[in-house]
């Protein structure tokens, strides 16, 4: 018979949740506007490349204006006024069904950041 492993950080969020019902957990939202991640998904839309949402924006356009759109980007989040454009939709063939589409939905560039 083995014995059973002791750990002695809880691991589950209901381990967090006291008797009274009080809960330990703590907001996530100020990692995700922190400057350096906000950064370091910059770096991943850029990688992924693709196309612009409706505001029609590039990818260049918006590193034109690197600091300035992740400076706003963060002062929404932090602010909680961040409201996200409507999605882009495009059609595009579904495979080994001839003539049928599904919809694609491509999102603004500066919400793929968000995201």
């Amino acid at each position: 018979m083995s014995e059973k492993p002791v750990h002695s950080r809880l691991r589950r969020l209901v381990d967090w949740i006291n008797l009274t019902g009080a809960k330990k957990v703590h907001s996530l939202i100020d990692k995700v506007y922190k400057r350096k991640n906000l950064e370091m998904a910059w770096e991943k839309v850029k990688a992924n490349r693709g196309s612009g949402g409706v505001d029609g924006q590039t990818l260049e356009a918006f590193e034109a204006q690197l600091n300035q759109q992740l400076e706003r980007l963060q002062r929404e989040l932090k602010e909680d006024t961040y409201q996200p454009l409507p999605v882009r939709q495009h059609p595009i063939p579904k495979r080994d069904k001839p003539g049928e589409h599904r919809m694609l939905g491509i999102p603004a560039i500066y919400d793929r950041v968000c995201r």
